[in-house]
């Protein structure tokens, strides 16, 4: 049996529609995003970067180890009111 054209542009429409409503894995959207940072990293390099940023992320190239937490990224206070919120909670 043969397909008419109008036939088969609806299968291809069906099709269309289909692929539009699958939702990529979380994996996939993680590859995706490695690829187009690597994109935007061949064509413009690395972007507003200090000298002491790329010493402090270079330690970790190619390593399965988590960085170490600098002192900016350390907790600040947290005042009299706010601790009374977290232990209510």
């Amino acid at each position: 049996m043969e397909l008419t054209t109008e036939q088969r542009i609806a299968v291809i429409a069906k099709a269309v529609e289909n692929s539009k409503s699958i939702t990529p894995s979380q994996s996939v959207e993680e590859f995706i995003a490695e690829i187009k940072t690597e994109d935007v990293l061949v064509e413009h390099g690395l972007l507003d970067t200090q000298k002491n940023d790329l010493e402090d992320e270079s330690q970790f190239f190619l390593t399965q180890s988590a960085e170490e937490i600098d002192e900016e990224d350390q907790e600040f206070g947290v005042s009299k009111e706010m601790r009374g919120v977290y232990k209510n909670n």
